[in-house]
């Protein structure tokens, strides 16, 4: 039997009952989630990813048995989707698997016997994005009409993802196995950083999107992976895919409190290891102890004046062009033409001089 499998077990009184398979993947290391997560179950793509909108949940339904004792609604608003066969649904959180419903079962109170530190039965922030139900439609008219509905809501036109950066890790499994040698320093949850859409890339703690190629490193303890995606990336199909257009501005507007920020970053969508890492090592400078000179190796020496030369945009070519006013130096001639504030002091850029490093 699989690890997400369900199976009946008789109780006293004639009762039936589910048993529950989920643990708590955050306290597990990342080979031990890989070996029960097998490729079958665990290649959480892009669609799976949706799951967090309830309307996505309640297009899965289309084959829902009709002899089914619970309603796709209600499966769909205590946070399942279907996967079949059968009666098999799964949570689009703890991804714990339920089946063999019986008749006047009900739903959330299943979902909390079985998987009771599941995020969303605990009211945790967990990007949920619950239906709007049509005004002047009594909840229990719903039930009846919803089958015909799903057939119509399959066909309307959903966001089809094509072209990813790195396409070897659209899968979920897969970009978390990438984390088996991530630091035991490092903060951050491989489970979470995965979900996010990010895979480790080997060195620090630093980590891409495998659909718009951003990178993000420098972590710290509370910071929140989806938050991050999308105040960094903006214009990142799969993150408005799974999150929405709505979560995304809401984000930027409690991070940069203008529209016009805004704007610029829907427009530019820059990839910034950038603006975070310009940050991080501005702190880094005020706060670390500088070597003396003297102490320094040549080795040392060769490394910072590297950092110091590298693009804080792609961190890969050397920086070339100064902005005006402020005069900072911290970008290649290919990635200034996105910008419209300098990423350290976030000033408007009102004009560019190209540099020759010697």
């Amino acid at each position: 039997m699989s690890y997400y499998e369900t199976r009946r077990t008789s109780l006293p009184g004639g009762a039936r009952r589910r048993s529950s398979s989920s643990d708590s993947l955050a306290q597990r290391t990342v080979d031990s989630v890989l070996s029960d997560l097998a490729p079958g179950w665990a290649a959480v793509d892009c669609r799976q990813a949706s799951m967090v909108s309830e309307e996505a949940r309640l297009r899965t339904f289309q084959h829902w048995p009709s002899s089914a004792p619970v309603s796709p609604v209600d499966l769909a608003r205590s946070g399942f989707f279907y996967l079949g066969p059968g009666d098999r649904v799964q949570c689009f959180s703890c991804r714990g698997v339920l089946k063999c419903w019986a008749a006047g079962e009900n739903v959330m109170s299943e979902h909390q016997k079985f998987f009771p530190i599941c995020p969303f039965v605990l009211g945790r922030e967990v990007r949920n994005r619950p239906r709007v139900q049509p005004r002047g439609r009594r909840p229990d008219c719903m039930d009846g009409q919803i089958l015909g509905q799903l057939q119509r809501m399959a066909t309307e036109d959903t966001p089809v993802l094509d072209n990813p950066a790195h396409p070897d890790m659209a899968l979920e499994w897969t970009r978390l196995s990438s984390f088996r040698y991530w630091p035991l320093y490092a903060e951050g949850q491989p489970q979470q950083l995965a979900r996010a859409g990010f895979f480790y890339v080997g060195h620090g703690d630093q980590v891409k999107c495998f659909y718009c190629d951003g990178g993000l490193r420098n972590w710290e303890e509370d910071d929140d992976p989806w938050t991050e995606h999308a105040k960094w990336f903006p214009r990142c199909e799969f993150l408005q895919h799974v999150l929405g257009q709505d979560y995304i501005l809401s984000v930027q507007e409690r991070y940069f409190g203008s529209p016009g920020v805004q704007a610029v970053g829907q427009e530019t969508g820059t990839s910034p290891m950038q603006h975070r890492e310009a940050e991080t090592r501005d702190h880094e400078m005020e706060t670390r102890p500088t070597p003396a000179k003297d102490a320094e190796t040549a080795e040392e020496q060769l490394r910072r004046l590297q950092e110091e030369r590298m693009c804080k945009i792609c961190m890969d070519n050397q920086v070339s062009i100064v902005f005006v006013p402020c005069g900072h130096l911290v970008v290649c001639r290919e990635c200034a033409p996105s910008l419209t504030q300098c990423p350290i002091c976030r000033a408007p850029i009102r004009g560019s001089v190209r540099t020759f490093m010697s």
